[in-house]
């Protein structure tokens, strides 16, 4: 009993020592407060846009004047004047090479229309200043296109047979051409009547003519007038024939009404100043009338008894299709056949 009195004293003791050893706590520091956050604001990121580099401006095609220092060259014309005209048809491809001999002669004609034609002029075949300004001080002017040759082509519509016209076919009311001031008044009541929508086809290649004009800027393709009499003959504008068949010229003008047309190996000289047609083909007389060829307004209207009777075509008309056929030979050939 006593021993566990002892041993309980014994166990307090060792208790109390071991509470009073141990270690004294520590205080508890004080916190240090932080400093308030800072809120950053996001600044989006800025892609620098290029300023924009003004895109140039077009030069405006320079108009050109007429300069009057350049004297007109025309047909039948010799002189340095035409071969320094004639050298530059050379470096645009209106002139074949080697043919500036200083002679403004047909093929020089030609090749000032077609330069005019191209070139948005009036096509006179008369080299004046504005031809000649544009010529030789416009960089813009535009050479010669040569076009791909023609297809050889199978008719697709069989050819009309000829037939005696019987009756005008029936078109918009007829109008009398405007008279030329080089024609007699007496002539002024032919009247030629335009027929619509009609074809003037080569017989040799069976396609319709076009002429080639320039509009706009653009070539187009433009289908040449027919015309009937009153007695039922087709005419036809000489000029529009000489635009279609290639090697053909008309030269001339209606102050005098002196033309001389070459086509088909023909040399074909009108007088159409009087009461009635002074017409020759190689020299000699050929028997046409006032009704065969006339003169109105500044343009040569001809008919099939001119073509016939000057080169030698064969003129076929048919009222109902509205079309004409033209078989043409040239000179060479007919006289080889003959």
């Amino acid at each position: 009993m006593d021993f566990l009195k002892t041993l309980l004293a014994y166990i307090a003791l060792l208790t109390t020592l071991s509470v009073q050893e141990g270690p004294q706590p520590q205080a508890v520091p004080t916190p240090t407060m932080l400093p308030p956050s800072v809120t950053a604001t996001l600044v989006p990121h800025q892609t620098e846009v290029p300023t924009a580099t003004p895109s140039p401006t077009p030069a405006p095609v320079p108009t050109i004047t007429p300069n009057s220092r350049y004297e007109t060259v025309r047909y039948n014309d010799r002189g340095s004047a035409v071969r320094k005209l004639q050298n530059r048809l050379i470096e645009l491809g209106y002139l074949p090479q080697g043919s500036a001999d200083g002679a403004y002669g047909y093929q020089t004609y030609n090749a000032v229309r077609d330069f005019q034609r191209a070139n948005g002029l009036d096509v006179d075949g008369t080299a004046g200043p504005a031809t000649l300004t544009n010529l030789y001080e416009n960089p813009a002017v535009l050479p010669k296109m040569t076009a791909a040759p023609a297809p050889t082509a199978t008719p697709t519509m069989p050819l009309p047979t000829p037939e005696p016209a019987a009756s005008v076919p029936q078109v918009d009311d007829a109008l009398p051409l405007p008279a030329d001031t080089a024609q007699p008044q007496a002539e002024e009541a032919f009247v030629l009547t335009e027929v619509e929508d009609a074809l003037i086809i080569s017989g040799n290649t069976g396609m319709a003519l076009t002429i080639v004009e320039m509009v706009d800027g653009q070539q187009v393709l433009l289908r040449p007038a027919l015309y009937v009499s009153a007695e039922g003959q087709p005419f036809m504008s000489l000029r529009d024939l000489v635009d279609c068949y290639q090697g053909w010229t008309l030269a001339g003008s209606s102050a005098d009404g002196v033309f001389t047309l070459n086509a088909a190996g023909y040399e074909v000289v009108m007088q159409l100043g009087g009461a009635d047609p002074v017409v020759t083909v190689d020299g000699a007389a050929a028997a046409l009338t006032a009704d065969d060829v006339l003169l109105r307004g500044g343009v040569v209207y001809v008919g099939s008894e001119f073509l016939e009777g000057t080169i030698g075509a064969t003129v076929i008309f048919d009222q109902d299709e509205s079309s004409v056929v033209l078989f043409i030979r040239d000179k060479s050939v007919a006289q080889s056949s003959d």
